[in-house]
């Protein structure tokens, strides 16, 4: 981690053990879930809720058009992580008999609700930043490493929501600008 730890012991009064810790490493509280193979850690004050949701309502959420999904009275635009994440994860929803689970996360333009394959509990964690060769990736905050060595990489959700929404209004424009581009083309036709 970068820190140091110093003992000090006198005979008859104890030891004392001060740990210095890098200012860029926090303990946080975070939801381990998996996408695919893959497992990310979610910091638990970015997830307003878990619901499970049946494999039935998944597949009519994922259709084109699709209604937003509600929850207690709050209607969120419902995602596969996998594809947030831009992976090649696809949700599993064949020969699942079991409702999977989603979760509920805060945005401050669009809440969002992320299905994901498999919640694994919820664990105290080191945040350890990646350093500036990571800096421009989106949606990351930092990682960290299990106590089976493997490292986990820490998920800023409402960062990757909302560059998710930038993305979506960017497309959408540039379709509507094609669209008129066309109109204006087909006009032109029109009059020569």
């Amino acid at each position: 981690l970068g820190g140091s730890l110093d003992i000090d012991s006198a005979l008859g009064h104890g030891t004392t053990f001060t740990v210095r810790l890098p200012f860029t490493v926090s303990v946080n509280r975070a939801l381990m879930v998996s996408t695919g193979e893959d497992f990310y850690a979610i910091p638990l004050n970015t997830i307003e809720g878990i619901v499970r949701v049946s494999t039935y309502e998944l597949e009519e959420y994922y259709k084109p058009d699709a209604p937003m999904y509600e929850y207690a009275g709050q209607e969120y635009r419902l995602q596969y992580l996998g594809s947030l994440l831009n992976s090649d994860h696809h949700p599993k929803l064949q020969g699942q008999a079991l409702p999977l689970p989603v979760i509920l996360v805060r945005g401050a333009e669009q809440p969002m609700a992320l299905q994901v394959d498999n919640l694994m509990g919820s664990r105290e964690i080191v945040v350890k930043s990646l350093g500036p060769q990571f800096s421009s990736v989106r949606g990351v905050s930092g990682a960290t490493i299990l106590g089976d060595g493997n490292v986990v990489v820490i998920l800023d959700l409402p960062a990757m929501i909302r560059s998710d929404i930038l993305s979506e209004r960017q497309r959408l424009a540039n379709l509507e600008k094609a669209r008129e581009s066309a109109r204006y083309e087909e006009q032109a036709t029109v009059v020569m």
